[in-house]
């Protein structure tokens, strides 16, 4: 029961990644409302940075594999840092690419999304041992 537990567990946090590197992919394609060629450098390497930490968690984490919850490590803990501490050099854009309250926001639930998908990491990593 536990292991089929941390099963869907894992197979949810595969569901939101996938979704993260559809936004990325939207992104890419300039459909989230901006021109991502026009956008700043440091936002188009993020967005392929995590396109790629995305869809290797999403791989990983279906097939069960060791290097799905790597990803999944490496992007939530560094977009915690980027979101946290290093959030002003995120947002330090040009006028055109300034974000809105709203989009801050975003940023805020993301912070605690990730959050959230470490401590569920930790539940199952946990139902997996006692299992």
């Amino acid at each position: 029961m536990k292991r089929r537990a941390a099963r869907i567990l894992l197979l949810v946090i595969a569901g939101f990644y996938a979704y993260g590197a559809t936004v990325h992919v939207l992104k890419m394609a300039s459909m989230t409302g901006f021109q991502w060629t026009q956008a700043p450098l440091k936002w188009q390497l993020l967005d392929i940075v995590y396109l790629a930490l995305d869809l290797i968690a999403v791989v990983g984490l279906v097939l069960d594999r060791r290097f799905g919850w790597i990803a999944v490590l490496i992007a939530a803990l560094s977009q915690l840092l980027l979101y946290t501490l290093l959030r002003d050099w995120v947002l330090d854009v040009p006028a055109a690419f300034r974000p809105t309250a709203e989009q801050v926001a975003y940023l805020d639930g993301l912070v605690a999304f990730h959050g959230i998908t470490l401590a569920v990491l930790a539940v199952v990593w946990w139902l997996r041992r006692s299992a």
